[in-house]
């Protein structure tokens, strides 16, 4: 738990910053002008961007487009697809028992024509765990890895994890091959089984003869020399890279002309509670701010179509809670009011504010960092929303130094975050009190339990009960597994332990001619290469 903790905290606080911009240096193509202005038929290469400056090594590399390019270079265990569902990549079989997940092997070969063990696994999830990428963070659950003869891996986990096999998205390099070197000393890239191999100049990337999948389609990747943000995006707006993705991050995206696809990044953009302030206490009060919330326009408005409403707690494209998950991404006025009326806000001020008998309005400050002005404008169209119900809005910007302070003092009533959330959907730094995001998470008792939380689980208003159990313990129990996610769900949704507003989407932009671009995932941006044809 004191990796999971120390990993969150940090992904939390890297989520919030906004990033910044190399040096501008010499823009370099590895090719001709001439041969990257379009994508022209007949030809089976693509054009894509990368670093020179950078490493193809994909433990340290550290910008985004070559870590993208990493996943074709290395292979993982599993690779999760665009709906968070587990694909078999160098996995033969995964078995979860308790706290031990079993991995049986493919035959697959590197690059160099050796064959990947167990021995190699355990080598890169080690080089993954001390690591400072996202592949740490996913693995804060898995204590160790072990070989278990030539082609089984056992890891040992700190807790049961139904959904453990997400995590393992690891890239997996040739033991020891990354201290290989040129003869001029330069190092040379680590040796994989992935899709795709670089050449010594790490100028061009060809395909694999030796990858288990067989023969593709696209037999060449030219590499543009893009090593800073201005270079990336003059590149991209001219039509010199055949692809481009980005995670929107700080609301500002290079547009290419082509077509597109939506990449679900389950970062979840949610309204944090001080359940220690006042009325804030009371579930009826979360549930009504949560009615009174239109998602699907602040989607649309907020976000430019960039984001999925939420219906729930977890991500709506996650398949087992499409069924639980009931939260209206539209506002419901009859439901909200119903809400503040029982909580006795039954009166309007002349200023628009409801006000109970004792005169107590209904008026919050809403905390967002400054630095991300996508979300200082959706803190202001909710801001708007709840107005009309009677529930005043002020909204607090603060730089994101200041921001996190209130946080962590707990100097705030309501504020507007995102969090990743990792491909196993757990939510306990979000609910947990102490966990690195559950700021505010100090809770009033809890008004629902496991069993009756269905007759709560919708907006419609919250129920009293006599026998209480926090989101928190159920999701403790989840992991036991003594509940179900249903469970967790419906009980989450119930005591609203903090507003979920939506989930954000990334986009990859692609050449008009490449056709087949059909499963790009957050795990793999380019999940479906192998299908890639160029008309």
């Amino acid at each position: 738990m004191k990796y999971f903790k120390k990993a969150a905290a940090l992904v939390l606080a890297v989520l919030c910053l906004m990033s910044g911009c190399r040096k501008k240096q010499e823009l370099t193509s590895s090719f001709d002008r001439s041969g990257v202005t379009s994508a022209a038929s007949s030809r089976n290469y693509i054009t894509l961007l990368y670093s020179s400056s950078d490493t193809f090594n994909p433990y340290t590399a550290v910008t985004d487009i070559n870590r993208q390019l990493c996943r074709l270079m290395y292979e993982p265990l599993v690779k999760t697809d665009n709906d968070f569902n587990a694909v078999n990549c160098l996995a033969e079989s995964v078995t979860l028992n308790g706290k031990v997940c079993t991995v049986a092997l493919k035959n697959a070969l590197f690059s160099d024509g050796s064959a990947v063990t167990a021995d190699d696994v355990v080598y890169s999830f080690n080089a993954a765990k001390g690591s400072a990428t996202e592949y740490a963070y996913k693995l804060y659950g898995a204590v160790s890895a072990a070989a278990s003869g030539g082609k089984t891996v056992v890891f040992n986990l700190a807790k049961a994890d139904p959904y453990f096999v997400n995590l393992i998205d690891f890239p997996i390099v040739k033991k020891g091959s990354e201290a290989r070197a040129d003869e001029d000393g330069k190092a040379l890239p680590p040796i994989g089984a992935g899709r795709y191999v670089s050449d010594d100049g790490m100028t061009k990337l060809t395909a694999n003869t030796k990858y288990y999948g067989g023969s593709l389609n696209i037999n060449e990747i030219r590499l543009i020399n893009a090593p800073d943000s201005e270079s990336v995006s003059h590149y991209v707006e001219v039509g010199a890279a055949d692809m481009y993705y980005s995670d929107i991050s700080d609301g500002n995206i290079v547009r290419m002309s082509g077509k597109k696809v939506s990449i679900n990044l389950n970062r979840i953009v949610f309204i944090g509670v001080n359940k220690a302030y006042g009325e804030l206490a009371n579930a009826e009060l979360r549930q009504a701010i949560s009615s009174g919330i239109d998602r699907k326009a602040i989607c649309r408005d907020g976000y430019y179509n960039n984001a999925l409403a939420a219906n729930g707690f977890f991500n709506p494209k996650w398949q087992p809670v499409k069924s639980v998950q009931s939260i209206e991404t539209t506002a419901n006025k009859e439901i909200t009011i119903e809400n503040l009326e029982k909580i006795g806000y039954n009166s309007v001020d002349a200023n628009g504010i409801r006000k109970n008998s004792g005169g107590q309005r209904l008026e919050f400050e809403l905390l967002v960092n400054s630095e991300n002005r996508v979300r200082v404008f959706a803190a202001q169209l909710i801001a708007n929303q709840l107005f009309e119900y009677g529930i005043k809005i002020r909204i607090a910007e603060k730089s994101f130094a200041d921001y996190t302070a209130a946080l962590v003092s707990g100097n705030f009533q309501l504020y507007l975050g995102e969090v990743a959330i990792t491909p196993n959907m757990d939510l306990t730094n979000l609910v947990a009190e102490g966990g690195s995001a559950a700021y505010g998470a100090a809770a009033s008792k809890p008004d629902v339990t496991a069993d009756t939380a269905s007759d709560t689980a919708s907006d419609a208003p919250a129920e009293e009960t006599a026998q209480s159990v926090s989101a928190a313990e159920l999701i403790n129990g989840f992991y036991s597994g003594t509940n179900t996610v249903n469970d967790v769900a419906s009980v989450l949704q119930a005591e609203m332990p903090f507003i979920p507003v939506c989930y954000r989407t990334g986009v990859l932009f692609y050449n008009d001619n490449i056709e087949n671009v059909n499963n790009s995932s957050l795990s793999d941006i380019y999940f479906s290469i192998e299908s890639y044809k160029i008309k």
